[in-house]
């Protein structure tokens, strides 16, 4: 067994050595379209696909759902877009065995993200993976050491926000001193959210292989009010809307900072005002301590402003010389000198941008604007965060080992166990 694996571990090591020359795996031709499967077909599948295929670099070879509702609307939200007509598979690990496939989207709940995205890496796949990365920090992990194995492999994580022109423009004026010394920044996520009934459990539709929904997450019985976009909001297969959103504006403020990990986390909420059949809060708080600044999560599900009648989904910035609000729809400056001339910048596209960068990446001529060790980073502050609330107190952590420190209860909501026969350490 230790002589076929290091044959194995030294076959792909020389392997992935030589591909490196060749543009990020194998060689593309400048007109040839490079092959895509795209794994969930509900929503951000879809998406992803049609922005890629604007960019007429990728052609959509696949698309796959295990349940036979969504592959349907997934052909037909590509229907007249590509052609020719993608083929449709429910065993995403067809589209693994593909050979006319180089990459994958990966657009599935959070529980299977790392799972599929090691399988794929494996399997000689570039990925592009939806956020937030990763559902626990051990996933987290796990996916950079396979992505570290696999150097020839592109990862792009879809916090599109990092190919967003103005969005670039905002870090570069953050860096050039404009808002002077930033000791306090502030993401948040507020709205009136809808509500997730609370009904009786029921049986899969015939068309659901649910078995495999589940996958490497515990069985449960089926709830047609938990299944489709609600699996968010539940601890087994979601992050909530800290991992929803959050993964976009931490994300977005880690960028535009330079920020690492923070060295304590702490966060407070709960089921305070909706009361229906979500588990993630529809009230929280989390302060995270950074050197030199406080960074500040706010989520409500039952509101519609911020403080002083402010926007809701965006991210504040602020230093010793005035504060910036950056959204999806560009940014404004607030100078603290009252006669000073407040700027603005209009919103810029992000999905095809980023589908673009992707391409350019693959075929070695750039990299990833949002590569996977940023999207784990940026998806271990939503963990943390999500810990802390769980607990509804404070916990400290090491950025450098990236692990809580000296807390056994939180030590154990870093990771899940893996329902059998799944296994995320074979592929490692």
């Amino acid at each position: 067994m230790v002589s076929s694996l290091s044959r194995r571990t030294f076959l792909k090591a020389a392997t992935a050595a030589t591909a490196v020359a060749t543009f990020g795996g194998r060689g593309f031709a400048a007109n040839e379209r490079i092959g895509v499967g795209i794994i969930g077909c509900r929503n951000r599948g879809p998406q992803v696909a049609e922005s890629m295929l604007r960019t007429r670099q990728f052609a959509i070879v696949a698309l796959c759902d295990c349940d036979d509702a969504m592959l349907a609307e997934g052909v037909k939200a590509l229907e007249g877009k590509a052609a020719p007509a993608p083929k449709g598979e429910k065993d995403f690990r067809r589209l693994l065995e593909d050979p006319a496939i180089d990459a994958v989207v990966v657009a599935t709940p959070d529980h299977w993200h790392a799972l599929m995205t090691v399988m794929a890496l494996d399997a000689g796949k570039h990925v592009y993976i939806e956020k937030p990365a990763s559902h626990t920090i051990a996933d987290g992990k796990a996916m950079v050491a396979a992505a570290a194995k696999h150097p020839d492999r592109v990862v792009q994580v879809g916090t599109q926000q990092r190919s967003g022109r103005h969005f670039a423009a905002a870090k570069e004026f953050i860096a050039s001193g404009g808002l002077g010394k930033v000791a306090f920044a502030r993401g948040s996520f507020i709205t009136e959210r809808h509500e997730a009934r609370i009904i009786p459990d029921d049986e899969p539709p015939a068309g659901l292989d649910y078995d495999m929904w589940i996958g490497p997450g515990p069985m449960r019985p089926y709830n047609r009010e938990l299944h489709h976009y609600n699996w968010h909001f539940l601890y087994d297969f979601g992050t909530g809307d800290m991992g929803n959103w959050g993964a976009h504006w931490l994300d977005v403020i880690r960028w535009l900072l330079d920020l690492d990990l923070p060295t304590s986390a702490a966060g407070y909420g709960g089921q305070y005002v909706v009361n229906d059949a979500k588990e993630w809060p529809d009230t929280q708080t989390v302060l995270y301590q950074f050197p030199d600044l406080t960074l500040l999560w706010e989520l409500r599900h039952w509101s519609r402003f911020m403080p002083g009648g402010g926007k809701g989904n965006c991210c504040e910035i602020s230093g010793d010389k005035g504060s910036m609000i950056i959204d999806r729809g560009g940014w404004s400056i607030y100078p603290r000198e009252k006669d000073a001339e407040r700027e603005d910048k209009l919103a810029s596209e992000l999905d095809v941008s980023h589908a673009f960068n992707f391409a350019k990446a693959i075929r070695g001529q750039e990299s990833v604007n949002a590569p996977l060790i940023e999207g784990h980073k940026s998806a271990t502050l939503c963990h943390l965060g999500n810990i802390a609330t769980r607990l509804n107190r404070s916990i400290r952590f090491d950025p450098g080992g990236e692990t809580i420190v000296g807390d056994a209860e939180a030590i154990a909501l870093m990771a899940r166990a893996y329902r059998a026969p799944w296994r995320l350490e074979q592929y490692l």
